[in-house]
């Protein structure tokens, strides 16, 4: 329902009078002044005031046109909620924990104070963080803690190095720094996201494992901007959710995991890297402590590479199939650009590198610089599949093309891109499920514009940016998402400040460009000419 009915909307202070007046005897004076006009006036006030508290009565009820608590009173009768703010963090976990400077065995207690610098010329604020935990300053001079936003909202996903002002200064505490990221920051639902949802719900019921069983399940994950589901695309039994941020593009790592543990958690085996094959040059265990016990240092040594060796890997996979393996690692210092370590999974009964999808030629190994890595544990990821009887083995080699950086490596975690089937989520038993980022498909756009007099060029240009950036983020998902050419012209044309465009191309060529159905655009390059 996106209008009133007339017969509410009609009802105004004039026409309510005049039907007064009309079943009125007409020998009575009764126009405007006359005592009989005086003293009805005042009942045809109070009778469309009451038409008028009608209409927001209306408008409260029918989820399309109410707003604010009443819809949230509106999705409570389907049991849809309103997805609140979430604080931004940095946690050793999850490998972006804030790092502190100082006089070695200096004690920092949780809600340390730490923002990031104001600035005057965008106007952007400070943002502010506590610590979530204590921290003692190691003999290096250095010590790590978690933190989280004091504010709840997407203002507190910052990059790496913004955090640098000590907001209350403490003794012994010199510096602090943002080593990664800090992300999971969250605003508070929109009403028009929660509206989606609850119509999305309302209109799909459930229907036992259907196709919008799923979609209501994925929506309802907190970071979740949309999500597809393809049914049957890896055999019977599977579905395939790919799933797209707040933001309209890829979800991230931290919400695809949550999106799968919830509607179908996936096989977890974990393996510390001191338990495993250490050998070579330069590797040995090391007592610094981490999140999970001792780890396994690697420096270099002009003998030879360090290693490290899971063998027999296959024997921990309960069944075939895509798994990754996260690797939890960290430097001593991210400065360098040289190749410094290499983890694969090596397919010890063909001789070669194991492969990332059935049937692929792209090898399960990648190599790794100290400026990939951060000074905090943080995980990498290198997928692999398994055919269900292939001698499997993880491989890790510490370079000699580094000769100064030191890499500590934790803990391997094998986790199946699929999920086990015995109905341990939302999903009914018996179904394997998969949940993807999106994949994103870079828009390059390219043309010749022709500016209006008066207008700064380098506004203009960053406005049409934005501009086209907002017309692919409305095609995320949507029935029809494929970018159109012409739209992308429109969207140019349609910026103030631009009169004409000509030479416009979309990924070097004229055609639109199709999107997948687990596919999202998302803008690239964008290179406009005077």
């Amino acid at each position: 329902m996106s209008t009133l009915p007339e017969y509410l909307t009609e009802q105004t202070e004039e026409a309510i009078r005049q039907r007064i007046l009309d079943v009125l005897p007409d020998d009575l004076d009764k126009s405007e002044g006359s005592y009989i006009w005086d003293a009805v006036a005042p009942v045809a006030i109070e009778l469309a005031q009451a038409s008028i508290w009608a209409q927001e009565v209306l408008k409260r009820g029918f989820a399309s046109t109410t707003f604010g608590d009443y819809l949230d009173l509106r999705g409570e009768e389907h049991g849809v909620a309103r997805i609140p703010a979430a604080k931004a963090a940095g946690t050793a976990a999850k490998g972006n924990p804030l790092t502190i400077t100082g006089a070695p065995g200096t004690i920092v207690q949780p809600g340390f104070k730490v923002a990031t610098p104001a600035d005057p010329v965008t106007g952007a604020q400070s943002i502010e963080f506590v610590t979530a935990t204590s921290c003692t300053i190691g003999g290096g001079g250095t010590g790590t803690a978690d933190i989280e936003a004091v504010s709840p909202g997407t203002g507190g996903n910052v990059p790496a190095g913004a955090i640098s002002i000590v907001v209350v200064p403490q003794g012994g505490v010199s510096a602090v720094v943002n080593s990664a990221q800090v992300n999971g920051g969250l605003d508070r639902e929109t009403d028009t996201a929660l509206l989606t949802r609850y119509l999305q719900k309302v209109r799909s019921p459930s229907a036992g494992g259907n196709k919008a069983d799923y979609l209501n399940w994925s929506m309802e994950v907190a970071g979740v901007g949309g999500a597809s589901v393809v049914p049957v695309k890896d055999g019977p039994g599977t579905v395939t959710i790919a799933i797209i941020g707040t933001d309209k593009a890829p979800a991230g790592q931290t919400v695809v995991d949550t999106v799968q543990n919830y509607i179908a958690p996936p096989r977890v085996n974990e393996a510390e890297a001191e338990t495993m094959t250490v050998g070579g040059s330069g590797a040995s265990v090391d007592d610094q402590p981490d999140d999970t016990g001792s780890s396994v240092k690697m420096v270099y040594d002009a003998v030879g590479e360090g290693t490290i060796v899971h063998p027999n890997l296959h024997s921990v996979l309960q069944q075939p199939g895509i798994w990754q393996v996260r690797l939890r690692l960290k430097v001593d210092n991210n400065s360098g650009s040289n190749d410094l370590i290499r983890i694969g999974v090596y397919n010890t009964s063909a001789g070669a590198w194991a492969k990332i999808t059935p049937n692929g030629t792209a090898d399960s190994l990648i190599t790794l610089k100290p400026s990939d890595l951060a000074t905090s544990f943080g995980d990498k990821i290198v997928q692999f599949y398994w055919n269900g009887s292939d001698y499997l083995e993880l491989r890790v080699n510490r370079l000699q093309t580094d000769t100064n950086t030191e890499v500590w490596v934790d803990r391997a975690v094998y986790r199946a891109t699929f999920s086990k089937d015995t109905g341990d989520g939302k999903a009914p038993i018996g179904a394997r499920i998969t949940v993807e980022p999106a994949a994103a498909v870079s828009i390059n756009v390219s043309a010749t514009l022709t500016f209006t007099a008066g207008y700064n060029l380098s506004s203009v240009k960053s406005a049409v940016e934005q501009n086209i950036e907002g017309y692919l983020k409305n095609l995320a998902f949507a029935e029809d998402n494929d970018v159109r050419y012409v739209r992308i012209g429109n969207a140019i044309l349609d910026t103030p400040g631009v009169q004409d465009y000509s030479s416009l191309l979309l990924n070097g060529g004229t055609a639109n460009i199709n999107i997948g159905p687990q596919e999202v655009a998302v803008k690239g390059t964008v290179i406009l000419s005077p």
